[in-house]
């Protein structure tokens, strides 16, 4: 049995608010199309903006080369 629509909503709520709180994945970046700054909710709601997703996993893929060779070492 699925959890009622509202239990969905509050949980969505309770995930972004947690990630924007500790400035975890894209919330680390300033959003590029509504120009929040990092930490903060995209402007629309229960969204998170593609080109702020972008911004993320392009200095992710930057960041990650680095530890796989210092472990190689």
């Amino acid at each position: 049995m699925l959890p009622s629509p509202s239990a969905l909503d509050a949980m969505l709520d309770a995930t972004y608010e947690t990630h924007r709180r500790f400035r975890h994945g894209a919330f680390a970046e300033r959003c590029p199309t509504c120009h929040v700054s990092a930490g903060e909710l995209c402007l629309a709601r229960r969204s998170v903006h593609v080109a702020r997703r972008q911004a993320h996993r392009a200095r992710v893929a930057q960041a990650a080369p680095a530890p796989l060779l210092a472990a190689v070492r």
